[in-house]
């Protein structure tokens, strides 16, 4: 990626209007999303930026092998509001997620995957 903005997001408050939306109490559920071997600049200075919802968090996220520095210089930064999951690998901007264990089941898809993709 070169001169992104928003390079990696999950925004469930996302608005798509001219005028202010209501802030949106539901969401559809988020989980177990991969992001892996990504690399390159961001025109914002949030690079990552994953706003979930109260009611909905996001879960089993992971983040592996990630760079992404700014297309102006100076440094890029992470958003996380109700993100939960893991990271593996060199990640930069340094996430925010909140660790759990979803981990574990996010290695397990990963590598279940990748034997179905090698038949």
């Amino acid at each position: 990626m070169e001169n992104v903005s928003n390079p990696i997001i999950i925004d469930q408050y996302y608005c798509d209007s001219k005028h202010p939306c209501d802030n949106q109490t539901s969401a559809v559920r988020v989980e177990n999303i991969s992001f892996i071997d990504i690399k390159g600049t961001s025109a914002t200075e949030e690079a990552i930026k994953f706003a979930c919802s109260d009611s909905s968090p996001c879960e089993g996220l992971y983040l592996k092998n990630i760079f992404l520095e700014s297309c102006m210089g100076g440094n890029t930064s992470s958003y996380c509001w109700q993100a939960h999951g893991s990271t593996r690998g060199l990640v930069y901007p340094p996430t925010c997620l909140s660790r759990n264990h979803d981990f574990i089941r996010q290695k397990v898809w990963l590598d279940s995957n990748s034997a179905i993709d090698s038949i």
